[in-house]
């Protein structure tokens, strides 16, 4: 006897539905490539971005360091006198003492720091969408009896900028906030100034 043996193939409903699972999970796995690549992309970019920052940031804190005395200051501008180092005078005195300012410009759609020192052209530092508005705020030392040290820290009055006052600035908190295409972060520490002359820098300062 002979069997017959049918030949059965896909219904329609059977094409469509595997294709429509095949679209489904195809774009999936598009959505979730792409999503992954913006992410590292994003992550890339505020890190460059942050990178960046942080170097301007390090030039800020070593003329801070070196600063001999603060002539000015505002919550988003500096003007100091600074020692210079060169290999020339490797112990500064009186005659390297130069002119250093730091200043915000606020625009309407962006906002630069610039640094001049002494009368040359200011240099560009930082150009961003917006940079915090309170990027110096300056701490003074000053007697205190109720302190087990006998003295204190007080937050300095740049609206009264009391003279004495001001040239009893020892430490000076730099809060960099800033937003750049839709990134935004803060890097935030606080620069104890010296004179050059001692040769003595601040142990593991770092950004928080």
């Amino acid at each position: 006897m002979k069997r017959h043996h049918s030949l059965r193939g896909f219904t329609l409903v059977e094409l469509l539905l595997g294709m429509s699972l095949t679209i489904l999970v195809g774009g999936i796995l598009y959505l979730m490539q792409t999503t992954g690549m913006s992410t590292v992309k994003k992550g890339t970019s505020q890190l460059l971005l942050t990178s960046e920052i942080r170097n301007k940031m390090e030039r800020m804190v070593s003329d801070l360091r070196n600063a001999k005395e603060i002539l000015e200051i505002q919550p988003d501008s500096i003007k100091m006198r600074c020692y210079k180092y060169s290999l020339e005078k490797p112990e500064p005195g009186e005659d390297a003492l130069v002119t250093v300012s730091y200043e915000v410009e606020r625009g309407a759609r962006r906002q630069i720091l610039w640094r001049s020192e002494n009368r040359e052209n200011p240099v560009k530092m930082l150009s961003l969408e917006k940079i915090g508005e309170q990027l110096f705020q300056p701490f003074y030392a000053a007697h205190d009896p109720h302190s087990p040290t006998g003295w204190s820290y007080y937050p300095f009055d740049m609206v009264s900028n009391d003279s004495g006052n001001r040239n009893k600035i020892c430490t000076i908190k730099i809060q960099l906030e800033f937003k750049q295409q839709n990134e935004s972060s803060v890097l935030v520490t606080s620069v104890n100034m010296r004179p050059a002359s001692t040769r003595i820098r601040q142990p593991n300062w770092k950004f928080r």
